[in-house]
């Protein structure tokens, strides 16, 4: 690893990313702004407008939500990604595990129904 003392200077160091390699930092990035705004949520609720905000934090993860897909979508059409043609049985098959990680919470006494 190169420091400060060992030559490296940032405008001479050249460091190339492909196009690929460039949607799945952003797809990293995107996670984790669902992920903070998720927090935000769960400290603040769903319904608060932050300062300086227009909108609530359900309406700022659905539009986190959106810009995730879209890298998704781009990752997808480039062929780094295949999005698996049973996506839809894929996502109830989660839901369903969902749900019975949800019926263990409950009888453990750590889940309440909204």
């Amino acid at each position: 690893m190169m420091g400060r003392g060992c030559g490296y200077h940032p405008r001479l160091f050249k460091f190339h990313m492909t196009r690929t390699e460039h949607l799945l930092v952003i797809l990293a990035e995107e996670c984790g702004e669902v992920a903070q705004r998720a927090a935000k949520a769960l400290r603040f609720s769903l319904e608060q407008i932050e300062p300086g905000q227009t909108l609530t934090n359900a309406d700022r993860i659905s539009r986190e939500i959106a810009d995730l897909w879209a890298v998704i979508e781009m990752l997808d059409d480039t062929g780094a990604l295949r999005m698996p043609v049973n996506s839809r049985e894929l996502v109830a098959k989660k839901r369903a595990r969902i749900e019975e990680y949800f019926k263990l919470s409950r009888e453990l006494g750590t889940l309440e129904d909204d």
